[in-house]
């Protein structure tokens, strides 16, 4: 599943864990759910017994805790619940603590109301606990010793921390109400991602549909459908518009007119129809039917497109054109008149004037000539031709056949709107159209009792429509509560519960105290000793119950006093009765010097013992500013050394580079190195600055040492032009070190009109360790801090460190490459301002080569030193890490 908002990793639900735990066991546990997410209501396993039933149904962890029996830091199997009870209390609530019903106070008894998640309980929101420990098995050791299920095998309730609450998954769906409005069902809630306790929400409310149509084609029922469906249920209305059209055969009679088939377009308003003809099935290309004049039989194939709002439907079919010739007329005249010279009658006794019988009488030859069949409203007969005078005759009359009507259903009737009927010939095709009447609703009816928290109601419900009433509503019933008489006990009162049979609501009367115990004379169970209270057994004639009560002991007779390492003992039985005194030592501290450890002599009073304890390592060098030995000349380098502040110590010693060319700045701000006019000046007043001093080293680069009276000033910055002599042009891309009375250092490279305005917001540690730097805050005022980068344990610089200053005065520094930063490794930041003064508060970020970061405050004397290491005392001797 997936989870929404403030979701946790298991790693960060760890160490929130170890903060909860700290809070209120004390010992540290670092705690990691290994099972994935499961509802309680739907996986809770009955057991036989309370502490059994929570033991199935626990969510089982490892942490560790300080054990109150073995004494040692260790492992715990940890056991978590999540607490249900019937009427969603916790027992808390009730003073209630233990899960065998024991109080706060750890004596009194109280009902914890659990129950079955999913049935009869609901969450509380806080869960029971059980920790063993795994060394020697002691049960809720982790607790302290006073409270009541220390060693015992009880679960004991735990507020679940609000950090934990996750939300459940939200979950909607959509049933079907009525023709207007769906039921909107939304289930979600919060579990404790502790011990999956779950809290479910349901909410449910009336929408109304959320209708879209669609135009679905129904070709084998001649008609298209209207759909109109929610989106969300499954609620749909349908209409449907007819889309017919009947393509009749033809029979007639040649009469040299043209013939062909008949056709009736029975589609339904916006509907458009287009049909097209052809001779054969694969080519009906022509918008009108081809016509015939000419006896014979023909096929007249057809492909009919039905359009209705954007949606298409093909028919195609065949229908036939049968014309005969009556030429001849039956009667035996002749067809053609009287003096025709092309009289083509069968009667050769044409004279001239008119055609008559030759006059077979009743002895006609007749031979079949051809049949007709009987139509839906003619008569079908035979015709006889006489093959000696040409007499024809109509016989064998047969009756009309009526007309075949076949049904096509263009709209079934429902019991809301009326059906329509299409009757069509299938020999004629002559038609009709009659509407079929709405039918009746499909009332199913059924009844929903009555009970003691709700009304009783009858249901009817069309099956075919889902219209729905519901009738003879009936009040609910009263609540049928029956009497359990609970009986007092020599502990526990007594009660009566009225619960109801039918929802399970009840109420108490009838209290009673409790009985108290009757006791017999008692037992002697053991007899005192010096130590021992003797021990007599009283027991309760009524219950069984017993209990145990002591007889004084007898007392130790002491032996000689304690000394440092002897106990005092009872001469009686042996007993220590005070424990040996131990040394009593008054400490004496010597302290560390620079290479040799600190340690404290420690001297008994009363016996002399002595040993040492409490080293601590040497305090280290502590280096001071460099001391010029021999000032550098143009024709020789000189040199310099560092000596320990603390005890004088030579450090190491450096040469100093010959100067090369070297000048001092005159009124104008100007000096000339080799062959570059190098001129200093205020950044904002352009003034002049003079007897700076500027050097020209052998790697091309140039060092300034402002004079006394000027500092290096992020709010009074220093500008440095480099020009060549020869034309005045700007040279760009030197390398510039600035440096001043208090050794604060800023240092660059000029830009392409050969400037550089120093100090800045960034900058690169020199061989000392230092760069000067500065920020403007929020209201506009300047500021400027020189940053120091050592290493802790040997006070030694770091050179080529980027530093960063922000807009807020928080500084930045970036190790060079191959700089460790661990715990074996620490690194010290000093900062102070362009006047020497420690700088206390600064926020300081370390970050080394490898992702390595640690961050933190200056103390009072403007240092910080990263990263911690924490410092555990055991025997006396300090282990850092």
């Amino acid at each position: 599943m997936n989870l929404k908002k403030n979701h946790y990793s298991r790693r960060a639900l760890a160490l929130l864990l170890t903060l909860v735990m700290c809070v209120g066991m004390i010992p540290t546990a670092f705690a990691a759910q290994q099972n994935s997410y499961h509802d309680p209501a739907e996986h809770w396993m009955q057991a036989s017994g309370r502490t059994n039933e929570l033991d199935a149904n626990s969510v089982v962890t490892r942490e560790t805790f300080k054990c109150g029996e073995c004494g040692k830091a260790t492992s715990f199997e940890v056991f978590r619940v999540p607490e249900y009870t019937r009427n969603g209390q916790p027992a808390l609530s009730r003073n209630v603590k233990y899960s065998d019903g024991t109080m706060v106070d750890g004596v009194g008894k109280g009902d914890t109301m659990d129950g079955i998640p999913g049935k009869d309980a609901t969450y509380t929101g806080y869960h029971y606990t059980k920790a063993v420990c795994e060394t020697c098995g002691g049960i809720n050791t982790n607790m302290s010793k006073s409270e009541y299920g220390y060693l015992k095998n009880v679960y004991w309730l735990y507020d679940c921390a609000a950090a934990f609450t996750q939300e459940l998954d939200e979950t909607v769906s959509y049933e079907y109400t009525d023709d207007t409005y769906h039921t909107v069902t939304t289930k979600g809630g919060t579990y404790c991602a502790f011990c999956y306790g779950t809290n479910h929400t349901v909410s449910r409310k009336l929408e109304r549909h959320s209708m879209v149509k669609e135009v679905l084609p129904q070709p084998a029922n001649g008609r298209f459908a209207t759909v109109e469906k929610c989106s969300l249920c499954d609620y749909a209305r349908y209409d449907y518009t007819a889309a017919k059209a009947v393509i009749a055969d033809y029979y007639g009679v040649v009469d040299g007119k043209p013939h062909t088939i008949t056709v009736s377009d029975l589609s339904e308003a916006g509907v458009r129809t287009a049909i097209r003809y052809g001779n054969s099935a694969d080519s009906c290309t022509m918008t009108s039917a081809p016509n015939y004049t000419e006896a014979g039989q023909y096929m007249v194939y057809y492909e009919i497109t039905y359009t209705y709002k954007g949606k298409e439907m093909t028919e195609n079919g065949v229908a036939k054109v049968w014309l005969r010739d009556e030429s001849t007329k039956d009667d035996g005249s002749c067809a053609c008149g009287c003096g025709d010279p092309n009289c083509g009658c069968q009667n050769k006794n044409c004279n001239g004037n008119c055609c008559t019988d030759k006059g077979c009488g009743e002895n006609h030859k007749y031979i079949l000539l051809d049949s007709t069949k009987a139509g839906c409203t003619t008569l079908g007969y035979d015709r006889y031709l006489c093959m000696e005078c040409g007499k024809i005759e109509k016989r064998d009359y047969v009756d009309s056949l009526g007309h075949a009507w076949q049904s096509i259903v263009i709209r079934d009737a429902t019991c809301e709107t009326d059906g329509k009927l299409l009757e069509l010939c299938s020999r004629c095709g002559q038609m009709k159209q009659t509407a079929t009447p709405k039918g009746e609703h499909s009332y199913e009816v059924y009844t929903v009792a009555a009970t003691c928290t709700s009304p009783g109601y009858t249901v009817r419900e069309c099956s075919v429509c889902g219209d729905r009433h519901i009738e003879d509503i009936t009040s609910v019933l009263p609540h049928n509560y029956e009497s359990h008489v609970i009986a007092a006990t020599c502990e526990g009162g007594g009660k009566t519960i009225h619960r109801c049979d039918g929802c399970g609501s009840s109420f108490v009367t009838d209290y009673t105290d409790s009985l108290g115990h009757s006791w017999d004379k008692g037992t002697l169970v053991t007899n005192a000793t010096c130590t021992g209270e003797g021990v007599m057994e009283y027991r309760c004639t009524r219950c069984g119950y017993h209990r145990l009560d002591a007889d004084p002991a007898d007392g130790h007779i002491p032996g000689a006093p304690a000394t440092c390492t002897e106990p005092q003992l009872c001469t009686r039985c042996g007993a220590v009765l005070e424990k040996a005194l131990g040394h009593d030592y008054k400490s004496e501290v010597t302290a560390p010097t620079c290479t040799e450890m600190g340690y404290t002599t420690n001297t008994c009073t009363r016996c002399g013992d002595t040993n040492k304890t409490d080293y601590t390592e040497p305090a280290g060098h502590k280096p001071g500013d460099w001391i010029i030995d021999k000032e550098p000349t143009t024709d020789s380098e000189g040199s310099k050394h560092k000596e320990c502040t603390v005890c004088g110590e030579k450090l190491e010693a450096q040469p100093i580079e010959k100067i090369y060319n070297s000048a001092t700045t005159d009124s104008k701000g100007e000096a000339i190195v080799g062959g570059y006019l190098v001129t200093v000046t205020d950044t904002d007043t352009k003034n002049p600055v003079a007897n700076a001093a500027v050097a020209l080293h052998k790697d091309n680069s140039i060092s300034i040492r402002l004079p006394n009276s000027r500092l290096l000033d992020y709010a009074d910055q220093t500008t440095v032009t480099v020009q060549l002599v020869k034309d005045k042009s700007a040279v760009p891309d030197m390398s510039i070190a600035v440096t001043d009375k208090n050794d604060n250092y800023a240092s660059g490279k000029t830009d392409k009109a050969g400037q550089i305005t120093v100090p800045t917001g960034s900058g690169k540690t020199n061989e000392d360790g230092k760069v000067t730097t500065g920020y403007e805050d929020a209201d506009g005022d300047r500021w400027t801090l020189t940053v120091k980068v050592i290493r802790t344990d040997t006070k030694r610089p770091i050179s080529g460190s980027a530093v960063s200053i922000g807009k807020t005065g928080n500084i930045t520094v970036k190790l060079p490459d191959g700089t460790d930063l661990d715990a074996k490794h620490q690194v010290t930041v000093i900062v102070t301002d362009h006047k020497k003064a420690p700088q206390q508060g600064k926020n300081v970020a370390v970050k080394g080569d490898l992702g390595q970061s640690a961050a933190g405050k200056t103390d009072k004397n403007g240092e910080l030193t990263v990263p911690e290491v924490e410092q555990t005392e055991r025997h006396g001797v300090y282990i850092v890490g």
